[in-house]
């Protein structure tokens, strides 16, 4: 089963410009949140997968964390896919820090730097900023995706 429907629940500049294209020619509709009042309403029991930049700043002037309850709350089964300029072993410890408020079992983090097989009930998917420029990673990133 592959993601076919995404909310960039915690959009920042570089997520709209650079993943927006590249989810959409994998096929996969994008709906863009530009307050944290929207996640209710975008953020349903169909939606496949959100977006959580974990960079500073957003346009959605709220906390990563703040966003992460409000995502749960709406689809606690959904999938979620974090974005930061840093590689996902710059941002684990701190990633995992936050996931464990909200899960019992800390969920398995997949980027294309660290594949792990999908056997937990809750799993994450990480992407770099530069997952999206080389041919090479845009490749096993859809790969990931595709097959999600």
């Amino acid at each position: 089963m592959a993601i076919r429907s995404v909310v960039l629940a915690r959009p920042h500049p570089a997520i709209v410009g650079n993943m927006t294209p590249f989810l959409k020619g994998l096929g996969v509709m994008i709906e863009q949140v530009t307050c944290l009042s929207q996640l209710q309403e975008k953020i349903t029991s169909t939606t496949d997968a959100v977006v959580i930049s974990l960079a500073v700043t957003s346009t959605v002037k709220a906390s990563v964390d703040r966003v992460l309850g409000e995502v749960i709350s709406a689809n606690p089964g959904v999938t979620l896919i974090f974005s930061s300029e840093l590689p996902l072993r710059k941002k684990y410890k701190n990633l995992n820090y936050v996931l464990g408020r909200y899960f019992k079992i800390t969920p398995n983090i997949t980027s294309i730097e660290n594949q792990v097989i999908l056997n937990s009930q809750a799993n994450c998917l990480y992407i770099c900023g530069n997952d999206l420029k080389a041919e090479k990673s845009r490749e096993a990133l859809s790969q990931i995706i595709m097959s999600w």
